[in-house]
């Protein structure tokens, strides 16, 4: 889903359920990676801790956004945290489950290049369940 939505915070039941999300998210991406003749990403810790504040910070503050209420971006929120980049790319979405996120990021031209950007060896991914559904941030760097 893209758009405004009303979000709430996960319970740890919640965030321990998506952990299996983004277990199934990044297989799925390196698979589809694989498949189409790249190198299959590495999970980076800190890239997912950057993904997680943001899909935490969207919950808690009710919007769905690249950009926060402030104005900050992923770029900026990478580099807060000390990440070093050439190329960076976010991708956001909101549905019932992971896996019906992985064929939403799918079948959109932006997500999908985000998937198998060449130029990308890094990927943070970050799932929480809320009522809306499933929210995933993905960071990819290089």
């Amino acid at each position: 889903m893209l758009g405004l939505v009303v979000l709430a915070m996960p319970s740890a039941v919640q965030a321990s359920f998506a952990d299996r999300d983004v277990t199934l998210l990044f297989q799925t991406m390196n698979a589809a990676r694989i498949d189409n003749g790249l190198r299959p990403l590495q999970l980076d810790l800190r890239l997912c801790s950057v993904a997680y504040e943001h899909a935490a910070d969207m919950a808690r503050r009710h919007y769905f956004e690249h950009t926060t209420p402030e104005g900050i971006t992923a770029f900026q929120r990478m580099r807060a945290d000390h990440i070093r980049f050439g190329y960076a790319g976010e991708n956001l979405a909101v549905d019932q489950s992971a896996q019906s996120i992985f064929w939403d990021f799918w079948e959109s031209y932006e997500h999908r290049e985000n998937m198998l950007g060449a130029h990308y060896a890094r990927v943070g991914i970050a799932a929480i369940d809320a009522p809306v559904g499933t929210i995933v941030v993905e960071d990819f760097s290089d």
